[in-house]
């Protein structure tokens, strides 16, 4: 798996790309989350400044967190 760094625009397309795929699985319990991540996506494509950029990067990126949620990949607290 590769790893991404904040603002990168493969992290964006790959988020987008996953969630995508997984939807069509299972339409009806993701199609909140579909519609959402996909109106953030396409605002992302289309401002221009790093700053507005920066801000739906970062609202991407909490919407993979809860495809983590749903996928059940998310286990609580780290160990040490």
């Amino acid at each position: 798996m590769q790893r991404f760094i904040v603002a990168q625009p493969e992290a964006v397309e790959e988020l987008f790309d996953k969630l995508q795929i997984r939807a069509r699985d299972n339409p009806k319990a993701w199609q909140r989350l579909v519609k959402a991540t996909d109106r953030a996506h396409t605002r992302y494509l289309q401002v221009g400044s790093p700053d507005a950029r920066g801000f739906y990067h970062g609202l991407l990126t909490g919407y993979a967190v809860a495809l983590k949620v749903l996928q059940g990949k998310m286990t609580g607290s780290r160990s040490r």
